[in-house]
């Protein structure tokens, strides 16, 4: 259980302690806020014609624009909340080729105490493995609906909330542990296995991350972060580093 904690401190410092690490870092997290800022931007600069929406309603245009402004607010809030809720996935589907190559950068310093230090390789790399990412993402996408369905049939009835939260905390753990997996080539019975060997750290540093993804703004953080974190962990969890 000390790895849980231990490798927080450990999954930062791989990430702010390489150059290269850090770029692969920031590029989904800047598509990630880019996201926020062109959905609040948009909605914004809309709210003329939501005013207009009113005016053939309400005989003062005071009452219109201050309705209009109220309308805003609350989709721009909708937003934060809906974003929060599918964040990961949409994120996590677009930064894959950075957290693929940011998880893969980690293992091999923490195991082999080398990286590349080339920009431009790190980055044809990148390309290279698109095809295979993105294949990769889909199939991690398909069983991660199956089980959010079965969460959010678990999470109809109250009894079974604290169900449908533990495995809504895996599922998100497993989103990031999977780059471990592929890289490593595991088939689904190994990866099973290793989901309910290390069920307590699994379930219980993703309830943190799905505390963080809740969170705007944050959240934004969260894919670099996480992907850094279970790479660690796993790392950890398979006797690889003490």
């Amino acid at each position: 259980m000390s790895h849980v904690l231990k490798s927080f401190r450990l999954a930062l410092k791989m990430i702010f302690t390489d150059p290269i690490n850090l770029l692969l870092a920031i590029i989904p997290t800047g598509i990630a806020l880019t996201l926020y800022l062109l959905t609040i931007t948009t909605i914004y600069r809309n709210s003329d014609r939501f005013a207009s929406l009113f005016r053939s309603y309400i005989y003062t245009s005071d009452q219109a624009d201050l309705l209009a402004k109220l309308l805003t607010a609350a989709l721009i809030i909708f937003i934060f909340f809906l974003m929060s809720w599918t964040f990961v996935i949409i994120v996590g589907i677009i930064s894959a080729p950075f957290n693929s190559m940011l998880s893969g950068r980690i293992e091999k310093k923490l195991i082999q105490h080398s990286v590349d230090p080339n920009k431009k390789e790190t980055l044809h790399k990148i390309r290279q493995g698109l095809g295979q990412t993105f294949k990769n993402e889909l199939k991690k996408l398909i069983f991660i609906a199956l089980v959010a369905s079965l969460a959010f049939f678990l999470n109809l009835f109250p009894l079974l909330y604290p169900v449908g939260i533990f495995l809504v905390a895996v599922l998100l753990a497993v989103q990031f542990l999977d780059y471990s997996w592929s890289r490593h080539d595991m088939h689904f019975g190994a990866c099973l296995k290793d989901v309910l060997v290390n069920i307590i750290p699994y379930s219980l540093s993703g309830f943190f991350f799905l505390l963080l993804v809740t969170v705007p703004i944050i959240n934004a953080f969260v894919p670099a972060l996480a992907t850094s974190y279970y790479t660690v962990l796993w790392l950890h969890r398979q006797n690889k580093i003490q």
